[in-house]
């Protein structure tokens, strides 16, 4: 079964040291991103491909900031991420998800919290020392988003990767 989810991508530069840390924090197939709309909602038929197409033609580039780290609860290690445009972004997105879906059930499971997951903690254990580790990413500019990108695995042997560029043109 496939499944999606759709994100921004940092600099290719940023990237590389981003997953550097990710693996150095235990993650073995660490794709930096920062999520938009999370997997729920997104199905294998691809009905919310076209509405998601049209916010991304819409929407306007903006410009994103890496901040510090932080924790949800004891379990996902994250950097902050600010943006003016991110919040907009993301219900656009999760409306156009929601009519793309036969009922037009509810998609959001959390309330929206922009952020780069760094590792989230495998079950019965902690999160590993981060401290030193994230310090190595402090310095991380400022960049502007200029596409979406939809993430794809097929479940349940395998990590996401890249599979489609949405170019923000609004």
């Amino acid at each position: 079964m496939l499944r999606y989810f759709i994100g921004i991508e940092p600099p290719a530069d940023q990237r590389s040291r981003i997953a550097d840390v990710m693996g150095e924090l235990g993650d073995p197939w660490p794709v930096p991103h920062v999520t938009l709309k999370s997997p729920h909602g997104l199905t294998p038929d691809l009905n919310w491909l076209p509405g998601v197409r049209g916010v991304a033609a819409r929407a306007p580039r903006t410009r994103v900031r890496i901040g510090s780290a932080n924790t949800f609860g004891d379990r996902v290690l994250y950097l902050a991420v600010e943006g003016e445009g991110l919040e907009p972004l993301h219900r656009a997105l999760d409306e156009a998800v929601r009519r793309g879906q036969t009922g037009g059930e509810a998609t959001s499971e959390r309330p929206f919290v922009a952020h780069l997951t760094l590792i989230v903690a495998r079950p019965d254990e902690p999160l590993p020392p981060y401290h030193h580790l994230t310090a190595k990413l402090a310095d991380l500019d400022p960049f502007d988003v200029a596409a979406l990108t939809v993430f794809q695995r097929e479940e349940p042997r395998s990590h996401y990767h890249a599979w489609a560029q949405l170019l923000l043109e609004g």
